[in-house]
């Protein structure tokens, strides 16, 4: 195997003034971020110990084209709309994340998997040069950069919606234990040394992903 990555998120930083970064000593507040944080480290000792080239990717909040399957909050408001369930946004709707299209993601991965000491444009022609210095056994937030709401998100994805005439019915519940009250990311790590940086804005992917569960209906 040439190359292990490794599908983290910021989950193992725990609570934490944004924006996240890959120097913030992790506290998760919850199991799946402590499982997370398991995961980067045995990444980092299997490189260390054994020469794996293994890479942990911190995942920004994933949407896109594709997630019929995933139960995170885009394509589980989408779904539900759809199919005319009332969303429940859980507590008052002004935690923040960061959301990261699909396709962005998917750069990311291939520039970890990938990674040789100097890139061709033939990945992302956007994308700056990295570095000379190698990713092994090293962690990366990979997001947007940019702060949203969930109650933001969510009217970008209600006005969306309208545009296919649709309408989402949203309603507010209890908060969820361990939910974190603000998260995004600096990614200047991967753009230093991958040579990547995220391309699409949250209401133009909203839109493409919207189209694509309705051509999918």
């Amino acid at each position: 195997i040439k190359s292990f990555v490794f599908a983290s998120s910021s989950a193992p930083v725990g609570e934490t003034d944004p924006p996240v970064h890959e120097e913030i000593a992790p506290h998760p507040v919850s199991p799946y971020g402590a499982s997370k944080l398991a995961g980067e480290g045995y990444c980092s000792a299997y490189y260390r110990t054994f020469g794996v080239n293994t890479v942990a990717l911190r995942f920004g909040n994933v949407y896109g084209p594709g997630s019929t399957h995933k139960t995170s909050v885009v394509a589980k408001f989408i779904k539900q709309a759809l199919s005319g369930q009332t969303c429940v946004i859980y507590g008052d709707g002004i935690q923040t994340r960061d959301f990261i299209y699909i396709h962005d993601l998917v750069q990311a991965i291939l520039r970890a998997a990938l990674y040789t000491p100097r890139h061709t444009s033939s990945v992302s022609s956007s994308s700056s040069q990295p570095t000379t210095s190698p990713p092994w056994g090293e962690v990366f937030q990979i997001a947007t950069n940019k702060e949203h709401t969930v109650n933001e998100m969510a009217e970008m994805l209600s006005q969306e919606l309208h545009r296919h005439g649709i309408e989402m019915q949203i309603q507010h519940g209890e908060p969820m234990l361990g939910d974190i009250r603000r998260n995004y990311s600096d990614t200047s790590k991967a753009v230093k040394i991958l040579g990547w940086q995220c391309d699409m804005g949250l209401r133009e992917g909203l839109a493409r992903t919207v189209e694509w569960f309705v051509e999918k209906e």
